[in-house]
């Protein structure tokens, strides 16, 4: 039987509209309150804008927009989070996904997490859904993300 780990990591549990968004806490570089966005033209529906911050210009993804391929456009998103790019080999450094509240510190093990099975699609920047608690959160394929902003810089 295979022995499972009682190792914590520290997350961010980041309130989205719908779900929450599970990432590890050294991934989040700031949490900031929702400044005013620049508009972008000519990029897709989750684009939601870029902000300058620190001297870099931030792309700002709606992603549960992007995970769900709706064109449901809800600015009323209260804070920015801002994340680093797990890949330290390309041109994106930094990013912005909106949120819905504060996020909140939490450390978790394996035998915390637990999949959901609702049968519902499950989508390419997503590794899956968990329960965390009784809310619902996604753990992110960030790769995934961060090259299909790459595509769109």
């Amino acid at each position: 039987m295979t022995e499972l780990s009682n190792d914590f990591i520290p997350c961010m549990l980041i309130p989205l509209r719908q779900h929450y968004l599970l990432l590890p806490n050294t991934t989040i570089a700031e949490v900031i309150p929702m400044p005013a966005i620049t508009p972008i033209q000519d990029k897709p529906q989750y684009w939601l804008g870029q902000y300058r911050w620190h001297s870099q210009h931030l792309a700002i993804i709606d992603l549960e927009n992007l995970v769900e391929q709706s064109s449901d456009q809800n600015d009323d998103a209260n804070k920015l989070c801002i994340v680093f790019s797990v890949n330290t080999n390309n041109k994106l450094q930094t990013y912005a996904l909106p949120c819905h509240g504060a996020p909140q510190l939490i450390h978790l093990n394996e035998t915390a997490l637990r999949l959901v099975d609702d049968g519902q699609a499950e989508s390419e920047f997503l590794h899956c859904r968990t329960h965390i608690g009784n809310k619902v959160a996604y753990i992110p394929n960030l790769d995934k993300l961060e090259e299909t902003i790459l595509q769109h810089l």
